[in-house]
């Protein structure tokens, strides 16, 4: 049985981390997505319970050590967790953002602050792009535009390690007078690339990795394989996590068999698998896209390709981390949104076993603390995961290494560029 702390910090003065984990009773957080036919990923949020008997967070209150601060609202969160006697060199972040709201709870005696928090979503929500013009560019690079834009300015291009944004492999066309709310026009981006644009809060932790802020992949980015298998087993081998409940859907969630998708000059192209629709009738996906003709109408076979049949999932995944031993606590904890994990679940009443890679996108942290003096904690994760299907590819796996004939002979792999992270921002001569 792992033991695992967590640290929760507020830079209540705008620069400075304050440690108030001594202070938390319970602390949720919630990232990605529930359903793989939710198509854009939504903002992460977090909220904290605080033990707020000593007066020391009530909002607005003169004599509050942190209340009485003239600017709560906007200040940076950040949670991290770290396995104790693990090999991690630095602490786990799982949680990044700022603070939103404040909730003060009166009682007989004692006092609670409810502390709700979200990610770096919500700050490129509230701004817009404005009357500007764009040259025909790889989406990654539009992406970066806009984020560098005067109105917009988030995350500071001055700290390369807050974004990780790939090329893409997907052109939008030029466009002029663009005047629309940053986040939206950035996510009908990530859907002319069919890529996945959001905030990737955990990861292999080091000395810079304090959670992430944003993050933009392109489609086909390999899904990370996280080694770890998700089992019903009574008896598991290092690697192996036995599973408190498992959720598994056979379903139609992203079945899609037409398309009708507009490209980045208004023009309509459609298409559609006869087969599909004789056997499940028509389920068709209207999108409005920036690219060319040729891209769209890629777009619309690549879709049809991955979503033309109901597929199995993960829906919900649900592990007790503290319970797993050390390693596999760490690896839990490093678990994001594109990482992999593979199921073996064998039914009552069979001998076969149910085996699979599925990809995460979807993860909820529901941390209690258990021991206020050292933050000890339990955590019990739930994740989500997509269809075996779902376009991500790892080398030598015989599911996720399946690379599509259909999308070979025009679609170049840029997955492994990162913009302003030199030296993975040299692009080959080719994509000139």
């Amino acid at each position: 049985m792992a033991t695992i702390v967590t640290t929760v910090e507020i830079a209540f003065d705008g620069s400075t981390f304050v440690d108030i984990s001594n202070k938390i009773t319970r602390c949720k957080i919630n990232y990605g997505r529930k359903k793989p036919n939710e198509w854009d990923f939504p903002a992460g949020k977090a909220s904290l319970v605080y033990d707020n008997r000593d007066n020391s967070l009530t909002p607005g209150h003169s004599d509050s050590t942190y209340g009485s601060s003239s600017q709560l609202i906007g200040r940076e969160v950040r949670i991290s967790t770290a396995v104790t006697g693990g090999s991690d060199s630095h602490s786990t972040y799982i949680f990044r953002g700022f603070l939103s709201d404040l909730d003060y709870v009166a009682g007989f005696g004692t006092s609670t602050v409810t502390i709700s928090v979200v990610d770096g979503f919500d700050r490129i929500a509230q701004t817009s792009i404005q009357n500007t013009s764009f040259d025909a560019d790889y989406t990654g690079l539009r992406i970066k535009d806009i984020l560098d834009l005067a109105t917009v300015n988030y995350p500071a291009s001055t700290n390369p390690l807050d974004r990780d944004l790939d090329l893409g492999v997907t052109k939008a066309v030029a466009a002029s007078g663009v005047t629309e709310n940053a986040l939206d026009y950035i996510q009908k981006l990530s859907r002319t690339e069919n890529g996945r644009f959001l905030v990737q809060h955990a990861g292999t932790p080091s000395s810079t990795n304090k959670g992430g802020v944003l993050t933009y992949l392109s489609q086909n980015a390999a899904a990370r394989n996280s080694g770890l298998t998700i089992s019903d087993a009574k008896t598991l081998p290092t690697a192996s996590v036995q599973a408190k409940t498992i959720d598994l859907q056979w379903g139609s969630e992203n079945l899609v068999n037409a398309y009708e998708f507009k490209d980045g000059t208004g023009t309509l192209h459609t298409g559609s698998s006869a087969s599909s629709i004789t056997k499940y009738g028509q389920r068709i996906l209207k999108r409005t896209l920036l690219s060319d003709a040729t891209a769209t109408q890629e777009a619309g076979a690549y879709h049809i390709f991955l979503n033309d049949e109901p597929a199995l999932r993960m829906s919900k995944v649900v592990v007790e981390v503290h319970s797993a031993s050390t390693a596999d606590a760490e690896d839990l904890l490093h678990l994001n949104v594109l990482s992999s994990l593979d199921l073996n679940y064998t039914p009552p009443a069979s001998s076969a076993a149910i085996t699979g890679a599925y990809v995460v996108e979807g993860v909820s942290l529901d941390i209690t603390v258990e021991d206020m003096a050292t933050n000890a904690s339990k955590i019990v994760a739930t994740y989500s995961t997509s269809a075996f299907r779902a376009g991500y590819f790892t080398l030598d796996d015989v599911v996720l290494g399946s690379f599509p004939v259909v999308l070979a002979p025009s679609w170049v792999d840029t997955s492994s560029f990162r913009l302003g992270d030199s030296p993975r921002d040299i692009l080959p001569v080719s994509l000139g």
